[in-house]
């Protein structure tokens, strides 16, 4: 399975959305997708980001927590 980046971009201003997809090409086509009448507004405030936020957790298997080192 392909590894998958994380991505961070906001709309409306100051309110961040979090999503995570294996190319930024799948990213702007969702944006695109998903505000059709402004993505032009959107689209700029994306970036890849190396992580997810701290509050935001990751999940085993198992559906347990994983611990910030085995992320």
């Amino acid at each position: 399975m392909t590894e998958r980046k994380k991505f961070r971009y906001e709309y409306p201003l100051t309110e961040p959305h979090f999503i995570a997809a294996t190319h930024v090409k799948a990213v702007a086509t969702y944006i695109k997708r998903t505000y059709p009448h402004n993505y032009d507004e959107v689209l700029p405030t994306l970036v890849e980001i190396p992580d997810w936020p701290e509050f935001w957790k990751v999940l085993g298997d198992d559906g347990r927590a994983l611990p910030r080192s085995q992320r």
